[in-house]
């Protein structure tokens, strides 16, 4: 109701935008762009350091417990 749903479909993304209806791809396309630009920026992790570990495109290496 806080984001004005007042009938179904209503669609509710990132528990901030809301969509009501059954819209044309254009307003879907509209309100996930928005919601996905008013998110937090990802934020990297110094990688400078000699021996630093990180992912890469086939996943992370994960040490195994001795």
């Amino acid at each position: 109701a806080e984001l004005g749903a007042n009938g179904v479909p209503f669609f509710v993304l990132d528990r901030t935008y809301g969509v009501s209806g059954a819209q044309p791809a254009e307003v879907f396309t509209q309100a996930l762009t928005r919601a996905w630009g008013d998110r937090s920026p990802l934020k990297l992790i110094d990688q400078g350091e000699a021996g630093a570990q990180a992912c890469g495109p086939d996943g992370c290496a994960v040490p195994q417990q001795g």
